[in-house]
């Protein structure tokens, strides 16, 4: 069964958003939003991302802005 999209009041605290690196790996969006690790890679997929070497990264500033636009991330 798919797990419905949470509002972003349901999320986990995002000030630890702020102590995180600019570009957040998978592990961050997992630690930080609780979630698990194939939909940490999701929401990395679905944001502008960049590849370092084969590490996929986000930009912290894109996550924020995703939250406070659309309440909640892909």
């Amino acid at each position: 069964m798919m797990e419905a999209a949470r509002p972003a009041s349901a999320l986990r605290d995002n000030s630890a958003l702020r102590d995180r690196p600019e570009w957040l790996s998978p592990r961050d969006i997992a630690e930080v939003f609780g979630v698990g690790k194939s939909k940490s890679y999701e929401i990395c997929a679905a944001l502008p991302h960049i590849y370092v070497g084969r590490n996929i990264r986000v930009n912290r500033q894109t996550v924020a802005k995703e939250i406070l636009e659309k309440g909640r991330l892909p």
